[in-house]
């Protein structure tokens, strides 16, 4: 079986075998991925992207039926749920649901979850649940790639659900809890955090030298600033269980200097390592292919329902590229049926052609034939008036509902209008069209500066931030002492809303 891990800049692959828990891994190969090929997960030209794979799978002799995909994307959407207690498609069906209504988004996600645990609610027992929102677009592009090189795709997971089955299955590993686990790339950074064998939160990050003035140093500063904000989420949420060991894989460049700065902090750090049950990857580095090798272990699905591929087929839904196939595939079965039925019929006929030919002449000209044809012209006639009046039906629809949603591009919007400042958003609350940020900054002028890039992009209305003060900093990694903090509110744009609503439609229609 082969196993991917698709980033927007790397495509590893190794090819192994999984027998009762334990891997083993006969070949390894990376591919190196053109800038703007692949964005935030999203492939834009499928066949070059299929051409590519397939030129590198017959150079290293990798030819096999079966894969299974590790994704990574800052697209992704990561939330901690509390569901009643359930089981199977019941629990998906309440985690999906949960999961629009509180983060707003709409149904082009493909949303998978590992329970994390149990919590106590009212004197209620609720399940403690880590969901995660993939945009449908991400996994459609790459099965269609799979669907054009011929392999049979299995399983589409989240990164951070893949590199969990390692962290997992490593008693190492597990006695180091509550553990930060990060993975290091020179354009993203991604951190998932463990506690009580779990993982209870997963954060990913892109990151571009632009971020920080075109630093040399750029990766160490943006492994540096994403730390920090882990251990103050951790402090916050959970202050009596303080994270003690971080881990890191991946780009391990700077892994002296962050161990430096780590340890003044009393944190124990250590390189990612390789689980018992893990073997043959004496030929390749392991770090690189962690991912790909964690994506090859069986799915519990007494816990996890982290297939893609999998809660979309529970969903009821089907690809644009799958519904294609079968349509390509059905008409090529009545093609090949009517030529050999007109190949035999002219081999057994052919003295009496002629004559016959006349006789179907003299059907298709017959009154019988007309009245059906003009039955057909009258009912495609209905069926396009009831596609009008359904259309117009839809727009109506979408017109009524008021409850605003918000897709990854707002996120984007908003994120936008903290760049050349030293502020960011460390949490972020929605309800019916408003915003609550909490932020943090170093300097006093940042939240004058944000606001004012918030007026200037002139998308959402009402924008206030309150709370304005001192917080103290608890990290001698950090360069400065206090930073300050604020409230940012505000509110989506009726206008925008409804110029959306009516545009939906159309895009059914097309």
């Amino acid at each position: 079986m082969l196993s991917f891990d698709i980033t927007d800049r790397h495509v590893r692959i190794i090819r192994g075998t999984e027998n009762h828990g334990k891997i083993r891994v006969s070949d390894a190969s990376t591919i190196d991925v053109a800038d703007g090929l692949i964005v935030n997960g999203h492939i834009k030209d499928i066949p070059k992207m299929a051409t590519i794979i397939n030129d590198e799978l017959k150079n290293k002799r990798m030819a096999d039926k079966e894969a299974v995909i590790s994704v990574s994307s800052n697209l992704i959407i990561f939330k901690e749920l509390h569901i009643p207690k359930a089981k199977g498609n019941q629990l998906l069906t309440m985690v999906q649901n949960q999961m629009q209504h509180t983060m707003g988004i709409a149904e082009d996600y493909s949303i998978s979850y590992t329970i994390a645990g149990e919590v106590e609610e009212e004197g209620v027992q609720a399940l403690k649940v880590l969901a995660t929102a993939c945009p449908f677009e991400v996994v459609d592009c790459f099965r269609k790639v799979f669907s054009m090189l011929g392999i049979s795709l299995r399983s589409v997971v989240v990164s951070c659900n893949s590199i969990s089955r390692i962290i997992l299955n490593d008693p190492k590993s597990r006695a180091k809890m509550p553990m930060l686990l990060v993975q290091i790339d020179p354009n993203f950074v991604s951190l998932n955090l463990y506690e009580n064998n779990q993982l209870t939160f997963s954060r990913f990050a892109s990151i571009d030298p632009e971020d920080y003035d075109d630093s040399e140093d750029y990766i160490y500063e943006a492994v540096n600033e994403n730390i920090f904000r882990m251990f103050q989420f951790q402090r916050s949420r959970n202050g009596d269980n303080p994270i003690q060991n971080v881990v890191f894989y991946g780009d391990t460049t700077e892994y002296i200097r962050l161990t430096n700065a780590l340890e003044q902090m009393d944190i124990k750090t250590s390189l990612l390592g390789v689980p018992n049950n893990i073997g043959g990857y004496e030929n390749f580095e392991f770090q690189a292919y962690a991912n790909a090798i964690g994506a090859m272990f069986r799915i519990n699905k007494d816990i996890e329902r982290i297939n893609l591929i999998e809660v979309e087929a529970s969903s009821g839904r089907v690809s644009a590229g799958a519904t294609f196939a079968l349509s390509v595939l059905g008409a090529a079965v009545v093609s090949c049926a009517v030529v050999g039925a007109v190949w035999l019929f002219g081999n057994i006929q052919v003295n009496d052609f002629n004559k016959q030919t006349a006789d179907i002449q003299t059907y298709l000209d017959s009154p019988e034939v007309a009245a059906q044809i003009m039955a057909v012209d009258t009912a495609e006639s209905k069926l396009a008036k009831i596609t009008a009046i359904k259309d117009v039906v839809h727009t109506a629809h979408t017109n009524f509902e008021s409850l605003p949603v918000f897709t990854t591009e707002t996120i984007e919007n908003i994120d936008a209008n903290f760049e050349g400042t030293d502020a960011y958003w460390s949490s972020l609350g929605y309800g019916d069209g408003h915003f609550e940020l909490e932020c943090l900054c170093e300097s006093v002028d940042s939240p004058s500066a944000v606001v004012a890039n918030f007026f200037e992009q002139d998308i959402f209305d009402n924008i206030t931030y309150t709370g304005f003060g001192e917080e103290d900093v608890d990290d001698s990694a950090m360069s400065v002492e206090t930073m300050y903090g604020f409230s940012l509110t505000f509110d989506m744009r009726e206008t925008e809303l409804e110029e959306d609503a009516a545009a939906e439609p159309a895009a059914d229609a097309s």
